[in-house]
């Protein structure tokens, strides 16, 4: 029987992979001073429904419990990370940076760098609504990038400010606002300039902002510039450029500026984004592998003080899928140190023994639970690549020995278990 479609069972080769990837995320947590944080996988359905965008929205596994209570499976996490800062957080000293990896789930028609039960790994900094904190969440995902082999990429840059400050200046309300950024972000452009030219009480900014998304994508640092002469007469929306201009000219010290496209047309799925979004794509394919922004509402949404925040969600999994499909990256499971055989039910006691010996000081043993001879161990332990094999007898139990035999050089030696020291100093030196 398999797993439901779109949720995938990982093999062993699978999920070392991904744990090495885990591993980058939480190092980064550790390098910025982020700490690690879990939120329950199912939450009430209220904690999704007021801003994470229509299309989130249909998406997602809800149900109701037998108290009649309308709960999701998370389809994100920067929603219930927020209702922590505004709740059980609301006290700490800011600013506060939190990370997590979690798994996701999304009712999405499955396909490549798509599936219903997905990982991330994310970063929220919350307390700072300078552009510095933007800028160090974009170096983080710069960060994570340079650590797991994927050496072309770029960041798809966009401000959401600039596009409400235009609608808010065509008195759009912001439901209305929600809607026609959504429908940008579907590709439907002329569906969301039709609902906004239906809203709008002055025509004029929606123009200008009918010709900002249709500008082609460049380096952010000169189209900006454009962008800025565009909004001359348009204050709100200038405002939101600069920002975007101050972002962009930190993140360069140490992102390289080729890497930062500003694609004025861009718009995330989520509504509850406020300023800077942006995305990472991989040159060979074009599905997002991370992406975030700034939210600097959603906290207040969930009953807290205002708190401006701002974050990063990596593709964990879709990060193990391009690894795995694009650049032929792999990874075995881990192996042991050393292989323990018993050669007779005599030797079970000892060979226990022995193998707690050797995990106690850091060597990880993997004890034969099969009666095999030892020329099948041996083979066994060649083709799986272990190099070192400890071999228990009759003979090792009666004089309270250890066989040890590396089977890279040839050679084998008998020591004393009292000796146990100098058997871990030669499998740790040969491993």
């Amino acid at each position: 029987m398999d797993p439901p479609r779109g949720m995938d069972d990982l093999l062993p080769e699978d999920y070392a992979l991904i744990s090495r990837i885990i591993q980058n995320v939480r190092k980064l947590f550790r390098l910025y001073g982020y700490s690690e944080i879990e939120t329950p996988p199912v939450e009430y359905y209220e904690v999704f429904a007021a801003k994470s965008g229509e299309e989130i929205l249909q998406h997602m596994y809800v149900f109701t419990d037998r108290h009649n209570r309308k709960l999701a499976l998370r389809p994100e996490m920067t929603a219930p990370v927020a209702r922590l800062v505004a709740g059980k957080l609301s006290r700490r000293p800011l600013p506060l940076r939190l990370g997590y990896i979690a798994d996701c789930y999304r009712l999405d028609e499955p396909q490549w760098g798509r599936r219903r039960r997905f990982y991330h790994g994310g970063f929220e900094l919350f307390g700072s609504g300078d552009p510095i904190a933007d800028a160090e969440i974009l170096i983080i995902v710069n960060d994570f990038f340079r650590n797991v082999e994927i050496s072309e990429y770029f960041f798809k840059i966009g401000h959401v400010g600039i596009h409400r400050a235009l609608m808010n200046k065509a008195g759009i309300n912001e439901e209305d606002q929600d809607q026609i950024l959504s429908l940008i972000d579907r590709g439907r452009v002329d569906d969301a300039m039709g609902l906004a030219e239906k809203h709008a009480r002055d025509q004029s900014p929606l123009r200008l902002f009918e010709e900002l998304i249709m500008i082609k994508a460049d380096e952010a640092g000169g189209l900006i510039e454009k962008i800025l002469c565009m909004l001359e007469d348009y204050e709100e929306a200038r405002s939101a450029a600069n920002n975007l201009s101050e972002i962009v000219q930190l993140a360069s010290s140490v992102i390289d500026s080729k890497q930062l496209i500003y694609h004025p047309g861009f718009s995330r799925g989520l509504g509850y984004y406020t300023g800077m979004i942006f995305e990472v794509y991989g040159s060979l394919a074009d599905v997002a592998l991370a992406g975030g922004g700034r939210y600097d509402k959603l906290v207040e949404l969930f009953g807290g003080r205002p708190i401006p925040g701002v974050g990063a969600a990596i593709g964990i999994t879709r990060v193990h899928q391009y690894l795995t499909d694009k650049l032929g990256i792999s990874s075995e499971s881990a192996l042991p140190d050393v292989y323990v055989a018993p050669l007779s039910k005599n030797a079970w006691t000892h060979c226990l023994r022995i193998s707690d010996k050797l995990r106690m000081h850091g060597v990880a043993a993997e004890v034969g639970v099969t009666s095999r001879s030892i020329s099948d161990v041996i083979k066994t332990c060649e083709k799986r690549g272990i190099r070192f094999l400890i071999i228990l007898g009759d003979k090792e139990v009666e004089h309270s020995q250890i066989t040890l035999r590396d089977l890279v050089k040839r050679e084998q030696a008998q020591y004393p278990v009292e000796g146990i020291e100098e058997v871990v100093r030669t499998i740790k030196g040969g491993t």
